[in-house]
This record gives C-alpha cells, structure tokens and sequence, in this order.
C-alpha cells in the first residue's frame, strides 16, 4: 500500500494523469444481453444463474441499483414456460422471477402468471413434483402477482388446481378458505369437479363431517342445485359425500334428503340418481345402509308402520341389503297395528 502511494506520488509530481474511461455500464448490458441471449436458446438454468446475478449487482437492494428492463424477466419466464419448469425445478427460480419484476413495478403477464403457477404443482406430497415446487411455491407466486399495481387475472382453473391440490394433499381448511374467496368474493362458479374433488378429500382426510357441510354450503352459493348434479358423475360423488357425512353426524334426515335430491336428477335412466349415489363406492353403501336403518328403527320405536314400510321399500330400491334384524323390526311393528296383510306381504319378499 505504501508503494502504491508512493508512485501515485510520482506520477502527479511529473504531470501524469490517468482516466478512466471505461463505460460504466458495460458490466449491466453485458448481462442483460446474456440473459436474453441464454433465454432465447432455452437454457434455462444458465439463464435463471445469470439473472440472479444481475439482480445482485443491479437490483433493488444491490449497492448499484438499475432499472432492469421488463424484457429481460418475461424472457426468462418464457424460457421457464417452454421447458413446462421442467418438472417443477424451474418452479423456485419462476417464483423469484416473479417476486423481482413485481419489486421492479411491472407486471406479472397473465399467460405466464397462470402457466406458471399450474405447472409448479404435482400429486405428490405436498404437491410437489418429485420433491420440486408445490403448495408453497404456487401460493408464493400467487401472493406475489396479486400485490402488482395491475395485478393480472388469475384462471378459473389455476384457482381450481390450487384447491384442488391443496385438499388433496390434506390443508383442508386453507383449501376451503380460497374455495370460499373463489366462490363468494370472485363471484366465480366453479366446476363440479371442484367441489368434488373438496367433498372427498374432507371424507377421506380428517373425521371432520362439517367440512363436508361447509363445501356443500359453498356448492349452493355457487348456484347449484342438490336436486339436479345427480346427472352428472361429478355431482353423484357430491352428494354421496354428503351422505357420508350425514351418517357420521348421525343425521338421518339430512342423508335422506341428499338421496332424495339424487333421484330426482335427470339423465340418469335407466338407473335412478339415488340408487347411483348408494352404489358409488364401499364407503357410500356403507353410510346409505346405516342412514336407512336408523331411520326404520326411529319408525319403529314411535309406532309409526307406514313410515318405517316406505323407508323399507326406499332401502329395496336403492339396492341396499336390510339385516334380519331391520325386517323382524318392520314386521313386528306391522302385526302390533294389526296389519297382518302388510306383514305378510313383507315376509314373502
């Protein structure tokens, strides 16, 4: 250092001067150029490692902060898009993308916000993709375009996928909170698959009926009606849901009015919605058999025979198996209000 002074000494006691005349910009375009130029080629790695590091050296918080051209990050973004973030490894660098251009002022494109924020989730744990991306990574990216100026519109079916993967995956409540924003905020009406896909993942996931309540609340705000999604397979797991849910609160009534609803659903012939919804899955003829002996047995118990015969013949219908015991119940009931010629007729089915 002494040294260095000394000659620095020198050279001003003999006149000479040195200037520096490099341009102060040529580092900053050098990197914009290269990041374009490894963005157009679709290296997304080298890209994504040299965009980072002009945000280092230019960005917001670096001690030379630049106003990084717009360009440059929906480049690299679409670089992310064409390689489909590569299985959801490109989903982090997409994320920080995205965080970087909002912090710049500009917003997020609307085909690369929703592109990205799909395809950064799997049907892994977590939603991950082999341990890449997933509920996490997509929530970060959808918090970050919406605090833009111009946030730009987020997708029915970017919303979907995100309730969906998030119920799956076992975050029943955050998954029920935006399917709540979704439906009566965004006034959206979602598909039925959708609420679906909600109805059972709150069956399957936790020993939480009112979930199950709390989706099908959210079903009929959306516009739908309980008396007509029997048609569809989609609106059959709805209701068979409910169904499931009702036998778990031991509330008869509620799971046969959802079977009610279900066979009044057209489009279902030659098989009625009820018998469609009973016969759906294990768990649906399970619950549809409880529901259906409970409620004869109610019948029974306040006297009340030509009750607990319809709801016999209802259980007939529906394809569900009463036990020995359920007809002993209806008949006995049958003989002690003297109706020998029902009870007999019970007996020879």
């Amino acid at each position: 250092m002494v040294r260095h002074n000394w000659i620095l000494q020198a050279f001003q006691e003999s006149g000479i001067v040195f200037e520096d005349n490099s341009d102060p910009d040529f580092e900053f375009n050098s990197l914009v150029k290269e990041v374009q130029s490894l963005a157009k080629k679709v290296h997304w790695k080298s890209a994504s490692r040299k965009l980072k590091k002009l945000v280092s050296h230019f960005g917001q918080a670096s001690s030379d902060p630049r106003e990084i051209p717009e360009e440059v990050f929906t480049s690299v973004l679409r670089a992310y898009m064409q390689d489909r973030l590569h299985g959801a490894r490109a989903a982090e660098p997409a994320r920080r993308a995205m965080e970087e251009m909002v912090a710049n002022g500009y917003s997020v494109p609307v085909d690369i916000a929703n592109f990205c924020i799909k395809e950064s989730m799997g049907y892994e744990q977590d939603g991950t993709h082999e341990g890449f991306g997933g509920i996490d990574t997509a929530l970060a990216m959808l918090a970050a375009v919406e605090v833009s100026e111009n946030p730009p519109a987020i997708l029915d079916d970017t919303y979907e996928k995100l309730i969906t993967t998030m119920a799956k995956e076992g975050s029943l409540d955050d998954s029920l909170q935006l399917l709540r924003e979704f439906v009566v905020e965004k006034s959206s009406t979602p598909s039925l698959k959708l609420f679906s896909d909600v109805a059972l993942a709150c069956v399957d996931g936790v020993n939480d009926p009112e979930k199950v309540m709390t989706s099908l609340a959210y079903l009929k705000a959306a516009g739908y009606d309980l008396d007509t999604i029997a048609s569809t397979t989609d609106g059959r797991e709805i209701l068979a849901a409910g169904v499931i849910a009702a036998e778990k609160m031991d509330n008869i009534g509620l799971g046969l009015r959802f079977l009610t609803a279900a066979s009044k659903a057209e489009g279902c012939a030659p098989d009625k919605g009820d018998d469609l919804v009973a016969s759906l899955s294990p768990a649906s003829q399970r619950a549809c058999t409880i529901i259906h002996r409970r409620a004869i047995n109610k019948a029974v118990e306040d006297n009340s025979w030509k009750l607990a015969v319809k709801l016999l013949d209802l259980m007939l219908e529906r394809g569900l198996k009463p036990s020995p015991s359920v007809w002993r119940n209806v008949v006995t009931c049958c003989a002690k209000n003297e109706k020998s010629r029902k009870a007999t007729a019970l007996l020879h089915r």
